[in-house]
């Protein structure tokens, strides 16, 4: 049964969500009694009672040591249980077709790094919020005057701090797409290493890589610019709002009006209130990110399981073919796609599978076993045996079955721990199809999907094969092929023109 990565990680971030609002809540409440505690201390100092002041600020000092000790590491924790959730689900996004938010494996794995920040922005959201109680001190302490002061800056900073967010914002966007990018290419020149070596021409794709690299780095650099120009004048307008707020009570103890105690109060809740504010809009660009990596991580809902049918397709469009395509295919049955090269006949498998995003409609489709083979289809790194296991437990009888049925027979084949390579080098291409053929059927699939494979095989190597599928009765076997299906005796034909 497939698993659901949304409703999977639902329970675990509302857990988290609601240890972080709390946490977030009870470090500003620390923070607020800690000023306080501040504050007494420089009172006891300044009418000379030393010894008791020292107390007092050895005890904030260390009581705010202990606050952001504990919430490093459990940010740590709630990170690292985040990161491996996600991780263990990200295969469902590979199952489901790809769409303009999902556009590399590389931008997934960037996704689930970001989303691992969440738990200690939560906390800095709570405690912003549950630092709006400051404003009711510091007009306690410090009066209307010192409250407006506070409220001004605090209104200024809010365009500042959008601002410097929505340029974070846009360039981790570039950033994502630059590194995504740059990461596609890398494994797309590695699988064209050797022809490129054979060509000589390496150096072309080293230089491709370096220029894509440098790319990269100079939309990095721009993102540390506006990161550090955001920071800044948040510090600004927090060193502005404490030196105001201080000016006033200051006035207003020279005149009488208010106590040192109640002015230092004043002073330090102010400095409290804005250092959550400051945090709260420096992590403006990371809401941002982390907003667009949740809607990155969202499995579309495009590609339906149904309990009977093995796939059915309504009024489905594909980017590579404008006809529509209506097809049901149902247990055993034999479909032939047929068309000339380019007329997408592969688009449509990868459209079926889940694999591509349709133009217009949808597909449901079994959430059984799947098979399918091409002439791309790799093998893994291993022994014949577990390219043929690939995990699962079955006798040793039935793997060398399945190599038999397929007309893979020879003394090569009987050391079913001999090394394999991806490329399946040591292999003609009939041998590694029909190697891929056996390994499909080994897996027990419900429907299987030979895309253009035929051509690959000799004649006695395309009987073997043609027999083995046919002992298959309850497996459902689309051929996409050119002219004709050589290996089933379609009872539905689909050609695309």
């Amino acid at each position: 049964m497939k698993t659901d990565p949304i409703r999977a990680t639902e329970a675990p971030a509302v857990r988290a969500g609601l240890i972080a609002s709390a946490f977030g809540a009870l470090i500003t409440l620390t923070g607020l009694g800690l000023a306080l505690v501040t504050s007494l201390a420089i009172n006891h100092i300044a009418h000379q009672q030393v010894g008791a002041g020292i107390a007092l600020l050895a005890v904030a000092i260390t009581a705010r040591w202990l606050v952001a000790e504990l919430l490093d590491r459990w940010s740590a924790r709630a990170a690292r249980q985040l990161r491996q959730l996600w991780r263990s689900l990200i295969l469902e996004f590979f199952l489901v077709p790809t769409t303009a938010s999902i556009s590399s494996p590389v931008d997934l794995a960037g996704a689930v790094e970001t989303i691992a920040d969440e738990p200690r922005l939560q906390v800095v959201r709570a405690s912003a919020q549950t630092s709006l109680l400051s404003l009711v001190i510091v007009w306690w302490a410090g009066g209307w005057q010192a409250l407006g002061i506070v409220l001004v800056l605090l209104v200024l900073a809010v365009p500042l701090y959008q601002r410097a967010g929505s340029r974070a914002a846009a360039l981790d966007v570039q950033y994502r797409e630059r590194r995504a990018r740059l990461g596609e290419r890398q494994l797309e020149l590695l699988a064209h290493a050797p022809e490129l070596r054979a060509l000589g021409v390496v150096e072309y794709a080293s230089g491709e890589i370096a220029a894509l690299s440098t790319s990269e780095h100079q939309v990095a650099l721009r993102a540390i610019r506006t990161a550090l120009g955001s920071s800044l004048v948040t510090e600004f307008l927090s060193g502005v709002s404490v030196g105001l707020v201080a000016m006033s009570v200051g006035f207003g103890l020279l005149d009488g009006r208010i106590s040192l105690l109640r002015a230092v109060i004043a002073v330090l809740v102010t400095s409290e209130f804005f250092g959550h504010v400051r945090r709260y809009g420096v992590e403006f660009h990371r809401r941002e990110a982390i907003t667009a990596a949740s809607e990155r991580l969202v499995v579309p809902a495009s590609v339906a399981t149904i309990p009977t049918e093995i796939l059915e397709s309504f009024e489905l469009v594909t980017h590579a073919h404008p006809q529509a395509v209506n097809l049901r295919i149902t247990r055993g049955e034999r479909v032939a796609v047929l068309g000339a090269s380019g007329a997408g006949k592969t688009t449509l498998a990868h459209t079926l599978l889940g694999w591509r995003t349709p133009l217009r409609g949808r597909v449901q489709r079994t959430s059984d076993a799947v098979g399918y083979v091409s002439a791309d289809t790799h093998l893994v790194e291993g022994t014949l045996d577990d390219n043929l296991r690939l995990g699962a437990n079955f006798p040793e009888t039935r793997i060398r079955e399945a190599l038999s049925g397929v007309g893979l027979i020879d003394e090569r084949f009987a050391d079913l721990q001999r090394l394999v390579s991806a490329d399946g080098e040591g292999f003609s291409s009939g041998e590694r199809v029909r190697l891929l053929v056996a390994r499909a059927l080994l897996q027990r699939p419900r429907l299987l999907i030979l895309d253009d494979v035929a051509g690959l095989l000799d004649g006695t190597s395309r009987d073997a094969v043609r027999d083995e599928l046919a002992r298959h009765l309850d497996v459902a076997i689309v051929e996409i092929s050119v002219d004709d299906a050589l290996f089933i005796s379609a009872t539905t034909t689909l050609r695309l023109s």
